[in-house]
């Protein structure tokens, strides 16, 4: 073999290594990534369940205050025509 050949084979054996050592240090930085995005979305899913919760319980309690809402409104209305009832009564 010529001295020309070793030394193109010894540079395809470097590059090799070299794009070998980057793949794997590449993949363990992808997979860290991901054990990190999991984690959070496991947090962000909490988050929301505890959010929707909260909205839910918002909703129940302004469903609620609708409903006083209008009794109360009814009640006035009753409240204003036996008090504009009686002064034309008079």
């Amino acid at each position: 073999m010529s001295p020309e050949l070793i030394a193109i084979l010894a540079v395809g054996v470097a590059l090799a290594g070299t794009m070998l050592t980057l793949l794997g240090r590449l993949d363990r930085r992808i997979d860290r990534l991901e054990q990190r995005l999991e984690r959070w979305m496991d947090s962000l899913d909490r988050r929301m369940d505890g959010l929707e919760a909260r909205i839910g319980g918002v909703d129940e309690r302004l469903t609620a205050l609708v409903e006083r809402v209008a009794r109360l409104e009814g009640l006035l209305d009753g409240l204003r025509e036996a008090v504009a009832g009686r002064q034309a009564a008079q």
